[in-house]
């Protein structure tokens, strides 16, 4: 028999096989293999995320930059007036691949007209920016078309770049709109109605009302002239005197007529006197540094309502006793309205008419005017240089050449149109 003491008392556990304990092992085997996946696969949806957020990023950010070349193209063409010759001379393409951010844009301008950026002042334009940023890229287009509305100087009945002087004693009388300068108004006599200047000076007075200082009023482009010449039929220099005729659309006592009434002189370097002529049409002088005198009497008004009755590249005098004397047919031995150049809706053959003695329209004089006697203009007088009231002049106001500008004499932005901000594809 042996003794209790001495028995092996049996290992726990220790009958188990070899599958039962590897039936423990596989679960948490597995368990540990679905956490690692889990975290694999965290990690590269972080991963996609992170380059989903990087591609919409670089998108946006490539959108930003096409819109931000637009809007330096924008500038330009608001800042720059000759921004057409600049931009043609680059082909229309403004910006290459110009550093910019974290990438590049590029800014393409084009006419879609005729393609000529140069040749058209109001042709509409198409600005198509492109932003690049890393593998992204985004164009943006817009579209401008010009807006036109009048220089201010045309709410004038006379506007000048440099001084006006009225003379002690002597009265400027100015009807339906203002005595206007882009400088000194010095009145030693009387304004007879409103005044605007940049400043003032004299003892006189002015019965209107006056913003002084007013604001500067734009000028006429320095093409205006060149431009009508360009239409013009050109007639020869008649001497120190042109008298005793009628320019018209249909009259030309030197020849060819201009359908529109647009006739160009050169006077050669002298001085000339006009007086005893009937202008129904445009009459566009090129004096230089001479004088073109305005003598009593005449009628100009223009044929064309858009456009203006007298330009003289150089001084003029307009002389008129307007209030005193009508032209006069009679007195001339002169007939004003002969078939082809009709008055009032009449034509004849004798030389019994009258006529209003001044010029209506618009009168655009690129040096001095000095008025004298009792000078009437009816419309607007535009004085690039110095004017000088010495003696009773009167302007009334058209309000017509404000309401539809002469062509030349219009201001022109342009605009976007409407709903043509679009993204681009090539």
């Amino acid at each position: 028999m042996i003794h209790a003491a001495l028995r092996t008392p049996p290992v726990r556990g220790a009958g188990r096989s070899a599958s039962q304990r590897g039936s423990v092992y596989l679960p948490a085997l597995a368990a540990a293999m679905v956490v690692s996946i889990i975290g694999l696969s965290a990690m590269w949806l972080v991963r996609v995320q992170r380059a989903a957020s990087q591609t919409d990023h670089d998108r946006s950010e490539s959108q930003l930059y096409a819109r931000s070349a637009v809007e330096l193209g924008l500038a330009k063409i608001a800042g720059d007036s000759n921004w057409r010759t600049y931009m043609a001379g680059t082909g229309g393409a403004w910006l290459s691949n110009k550093p910019f951010g974290s990438g590049n844009c590029s800014l393409v301008v084009t006419d879609p007209v005729d393609g000529d950026l140069a040749n058209g002042a109001w042709d509409p334009v198409v600005l198509t920016g492109t932003g690049v940023r890393g593998a992204a890229r985004h164009k943006t287009q817009v579209t401008l078309t010009a807006v036109f509305g009048p220089l201010e100087a045309l709410r004038a009945c006379l506007h000048a770049s440099d001084q006006v002087d009225v003379k002690s004693g002597k009265t400027m009388t100015v009807t339906g709109g203002p005595v206007s300068t882009n400088a000194n108004l010095r009145v030693d006599g009387t304004v007879d109605g409103d005044a605007e200047a940049a400043a003032r000076s004299g003892a006189g007075t002015i019965t209107g009302a006056s913003i002084i200082p007013a604001p500067a009023k734009q000028m006429p482009d320095a093409s205006v002239f060149d431009m009508y010449k360009a239409l013009a039929v050109t007639i020869p220099y008649p001497g120190a005197t042109m008298q005793k005729l009628v320019l018209s659309p249909g009259s030309n006592p030197w020849g060819v007529t201009s359908p529109d009434g647009v006739y160009f002189m050169d006077t050669a370097g002298h001085d000339l006197t006009i007086k005893g002529v009937r202008i129904y049409g445009t009459l566009v002088i090129q004096a230089n540094t001479k004088t073109v005198t305005i003598g009593d009497a005449v009628f100009f008004r223009s044929f064309r309502s858009d456009y203006p009755a007298l330009l003289i590249s150089g001084n003029a005098q307009i002389t008129l006793r307007s209030r005193e004397s009508a032209l006069s047919e009679a007195t001339w031995a002169a007939n004003f309205n002969p078939p082809g150049t009709p008055y009032q809706g009449v034509t004849d053959t004798d030389t019994q008419d009258q006529y209003p003695n001044e010029i209506q329209g618009l009168v655009h004089v690129k040096g001095t005017l000095v008025f004298k006697n009792s000078a009437r203009v009816r419309g607007t007088v535009i004085c690039e240089g110095t004017v000088t009231c010495d003696d009773q002049a009167g302007i009334v106001w058209d309000q017509s050449l404000y309401a539809n500008p002469p062509t030349g004499y219009r201001l022109y932005r342009m605009r976007i149109a409407p709903g043509s901000w679009q993204q681009a594809v090539d």
